[in-house]
């Protein structure tokens, strides 16, 4: 037996009664349960895929029981601040030399939010079954003051409605919602930030205490009437209901309109399952009505009536096939500020956002906005201003649709095109592998793109690993201010990398560097129109690269090999000998080539940059292949911490054959070294160059990231990349603002979202390979000679500060 009383308070205008398990019970005998829903993105869908959504919201809703209400509530929040915690931990055991970074990069992320300037979708759905029918104590008695039931009929209410909860939860999954079941705590820290919503954002939520009164403790904060908004603290809300039904018909996924506002708002859909037979007896009289004024007096038609009576009889006959259900549906938009003036701007937002949903129309709740508000609160399920319309109506006025907001962990941290924060985990377990593409036309800002990426990716623990092949040192001050090493090759570099040198503790080749050293041979042996070299001379040459390490007490030269060469009784080994002359000794290759390694790379972040031997194409080449034999020998040594391998302007790399086929082999095997490539370039076409590196590179490539395009043929672009038109335009209408954005079209895998890279000053400042920027950094540093890089950063960002 259970008994209530009523006051004048708030928390006695709330239907909820106490929680039972993970379900809600009523005042009115009637049950509640609700889930989490992951909102589907339809940004880049195409037609096809947004009309099969709709349809399977129409079965999901044609499939509810009679008597079952369903509320959809979709909250548009600027809180992110649990994502934010999240990412701040990813890097907080970071070297200390990052801290400055991850400092600045966490006091913009926060001033944002607490500016407001983040978006965070939540989609909720809450099913609440049919009033129980409750025995009084006599006939005048309310029923929500003195209400009897035995366990017995509570026990088959509730097996009844659960049975109804497994069936939408089924049908949710079905859509793509992927549902996950609300408990009641979470459930009452929902209803407990909309009704307190200003004193949640300034001291923070409350938790529920199961032993307490659930509805006193949702009230905490005073509710002010007022003619056009109640007020809620400093806040004032308004509601604004949908009036008017689109003009003619609906379309697939019309209220991502509404989804799209530029702040932040709740809606919410409540559908009521009607009895099917009473709406069939209230349709036949209907028809009957029509069809005598289509017959109209004296033989003359009424044409209105008649399509009237076609459309009834229409209707009745998609009910009866159950192709169709009618339902009673509210749709109401609920907006908030402070300031009355910007409570009409939103209102006339709103309304405006409507019109464009075919021409419906909304009304701004007045007199009856806090009737409106307290119909809307989470888990009511109560059409306000409720029509009846088809199934397949309500289903385009579903608020089903969200944001792939990226992986699990949020090593990364940037927003997309609409500011809503996406995670980005380059080495996301769940991946099938960890390599990349990037290309976008020259000054789409590649270079800037990855470098600010891996400022992110490099804060993580364990540290990862970073090889940056680089063409234009677009990488050297982030080496400058984490420490890292820049390896600068150009033929005046005092540097030598010899490459007979073996992994300490070695003493005999393995075959593999046998192979590396066969290969750097054939490169500088051969002439330019030769794909290689004879094979009887490759197997002289293997003979001769034994004997070489075999007779050499200390590690060996390319002149301890030279010599042998000599010395052979070939006659191509001794013109082979020639040939080596200018790579040997004291001559400029040779300096660079001929002697002890001077180069060490054991740093966490490295780059070698390449550019200073462009016009040096042969030893260029040399290097390349030794650099890229050396980071393979790295990645797999040391598989506890990820290893990535960046190639900047790739198509350099894929013009040798032996660059092309280290690349490939890259591309097919880095995943069981726990490390991954990307690969850089100007063009997509450069991944297409011949049929063998597309069948390796593509399919073994789960990050792209493309750029601004610039003069290319969108047929052929779309065909290869197998985009949609809808793609293809995302793609065509990237922009990019000068030091404060750049969007950038990401596929993960299945998954495409447009992204917007809005860098903090620090980092900006640290990857900016914009000319007029390097050279401000140049003429602060020689005015400053005595700061370090990260000091003269710090610096421009902020000339008012004292230098020490």
């Amino acid at each position: 037996m259970l008994s209530q009383e009523r006051s004048n308070s708030l928390g006695d205008q709330l239907p909820f009664w106490h929680p039972h398990q993970n379900y809600m019970v009523y005042e009115d005998g009637s049950l509640g349960a609700s889930f989490k829903l992951q909102g589907l993105d339809i940004s880049l869908a195409t037609p096809e895929t947004i009309n099969s959504i709709s349809q399977s919201l129409s079965n999901l809703i044609k499939s509810a029981s009679e008597g079952l209400r369903l509320q959809f509530f979709y909250r548009l929040t600027p809180n992110v601040s649990d994502l934010i915690e999240q990412h701040a931990t990813q890097s907080r055991e970071s070297i200390d030399a990052y801290q400055v970074i991850q400092k600045a990069r966490l006091e913009q992320l926060k001033s944002k939010q607490s500016n407001h300037q983040f978006f965070s979708p939540e989609l909720y759905i809450f099913i609440r079954s049919q009033t129980h029918t409750f025995s009084k104590t006599n006939f005048w008695q309310s029923t929500s003051k003195f209400v009897q039931i035995t366990e017995k009929e509570f026990d088959s209410h509730l097996s009844l409605f659960e049975r109804n909860v497994k069936q939408i939860e089924s049908s949710l999954g079905h859509v793509g919602l992927k549902p996950t079941p609300l408990n009641i705590g979470k459930w009452f820290l929902l209803l407990y930030e909309t009704l307190n919503l200003d004193r949640s954002l300034r001291i923070g939520s409350l938790q529920y205490r199961s032993h307490q009164d659930f509805t006193q403790q949702l009230t905490l904060t005073d509710v002010i009437v007022h003619p056009s908004s109640i007020q809620i603290g400093k806040l004032h809300f308004r509601s604004i209901s949908l009036h008017t039904l689109p003009e003619g018909f609906s379309y697939a996924s019309m209220i991502d309109q509404l989804l799209k506002l530029s702040f932040h708002c709740w809606i919410s859909q409540s559908i009521e399952i009607p009895n099917l037979k009473k709406e069939m007896e209230k349709l036949e009289v209907q028809r009957r009505l029509t069809h005598s004024m289509a017959s109209g007096a004296n033989k003359v038609r009424d044409l209105e009536s008649e399509t009237k009576l076609q459309q009834v009889e229409e209707l009745s006959k998609e009910l009866l096939e159950g192709s169709e259900k009618l339902i009673h549906c509210g749709i109401n938009i609920v907006i908030w500020d402070e300031a009355k003036v910007a409570l009409e701007e939103k209102s006339d937002e709103v309304l405006k956002n409507l019109t464009r949903m075919n021409q419906c129309e909304g009304i701004v709740e007045t007199y009856a906005g806090f009737e409106a508000f307290m119909s809307n609160l989470p888990g009511m399920c109560k059409p306000f201003r409720k029509k009846k319309m088809k199934s397949s109506n309500a289903a385009h006025l579903v608020p089903a649709y969200g944001y792939w907001q990226g992986n699990q962990r949020p090593v990364c941290l940037l927003p997309n095109r609409d500011l809503v924060p996406f995670s980005l985990d380059p080495f996301a377990p769940e991946l099938p592998n960890w390599n990349g593409m990037v290309f976008g036309g020259s000054g789409s800002g590649k270079s800037f793109t990855i470098s600010q990426l891996m400022l992110q990716f490099y804060g993580q623990k364990p540290t990862p690993k970073i090889v940056w092949i680089d063409n234009g040192a677009s990488s050297k001050r982030l080496l400058e201010v984490l420490g890292g090493e820049f390896i600068d090759l150009h033929i005046d570099s005092k540097l030598c990398l010899n490459m007979f040198d073996l992994p300490k503790g070695q003493k005999e080749p393995s075959p593999s560097k046998i192979k590396l050293i066969l290969a750097v041979l054939e490169t500088i042996l051969k002439d330019f129109d030769q794909k290689g070299l004879p094979k009887r001379d490759k197997a002289l040459l293997e003979e001769l690269i034994f004997k070489t390490y075999e007779v050499c007490p200390h590690t060996p030269t390319l002149s301890d090999f030279r010599k042998h060469l000599m010395e052979h009784e070939s006659p191509s080994m001794k013109a082979y000998a020639q040939t080596l002359y200018p790579w040997t000794g004291n001559t400029p290759y040779g300096k660079l080539l001929d002697g002890q390694s001077t180069v060490n790379i054991n740093k966490d972040l490295v780059t070698i940059e390449i550019k200073g031997l462009d016009t040096f194409e042969d030893l260029q080449n040399v290097f390349l292949l030794l650099f890229t034999d050396f980071i393979q020998s790295e990645a797999s040594r040391e598989l506890s911490r990820p290893y990535l391998l960046i190639i900047d302007e790739a198509w350099k790399l894929f013009e040798t054959p032996s660059g092309l086929s280290f690349t490939l082999e890259a591309y097919r095997t880095f995943r069981k070294f726990n490390a991954g490539i990307w690969a850089i370039s100007q063009n997509y076409k450069d991944f297409l160059s011949s049929q063998e590196m597309a069948n390796a590179i593509f399919p073994n490539t789960t990050s792209t990231f493309i750029l601004k395009q610039r003069g290319i043929d969108w047929n052929d672009f779309q065909a290869t990349l197998q985009l949609s038109d809808t793609e293809v335009h995302a793609v065509q209408n990237l922009s990019m603002k000068k030091g404060e954005y750049s969007e950038l079209f990401y596929m993960q895998d299945m998954h495409r979202t447009i992204l917007k890279l809005m860098p903090d000053p620090l980092s900006y400042w640290i990857c900016t390979t914009d000319p007029q920027d390097k050279k401000r950094i140049s003429d602060i540093q020689q005015q400053f000679p005595t700061l370090n890089t990260l000091e003269v950063l710090k610096h421009i960002i902020n000339p008012k500060q004292e230098v020490n």
